[in-house]
């Protein structure tokens, strides 16, 4: 576990990732919880920023399961989970694959998309 006491020895660094390496790599640096970010971009707001339409995109799937898990509360259907996050992260992450329900091999990414398709 870290600390964040103001006498700790700290370093003060840039980092540069490739864009398609900084997901794993951010999310990996997170784990340790021991980095604290800068924001170089103060002055821009939230919605004016690049990630903001994957945080819509999650939101609206986020709606429609909440809307479906209701109606199907609604008729008296009964749900199994799928499970966490974490064990869905680690299916995809660990091996590069996530096992949908078709039977199917799917990369995580590619498996969000089709559950987006399915939804609408």
């Amino acid at each position: 576990m870290s600390r964040w006491f103001r006498s700790e020895h700290m370093e003060y660094i840039s980092l540069i990732v490739n864009e398609d390496a900084a997901h794993d790599c951010l999310a990996d640096l997170g784990k340790l919880s021991a980095i604290q970010f800068t924001d170089l971009n103060p002055d821009l707001t939230p919605f004016q920023r690049r990630y903001v339409s994957y945080v819509r995109r999650c939101d609206e799937l986020e709606r429609k399961l909440r809307f479906f898990g209701n109606e199907c509360d609604n008729f008296g259907l009964k749900l199994d989970t799928a499970g966490d996050i974490d064990t869905f992260l680690e299916s995809s992450s660990g091996s590069g694959r996530a096992i949908t329900a078709g039977g199917g091999d799917k990369k995580g990414t590619q498996l969000l998309e089709s559950l987006e398709v399915e939804l609408d």
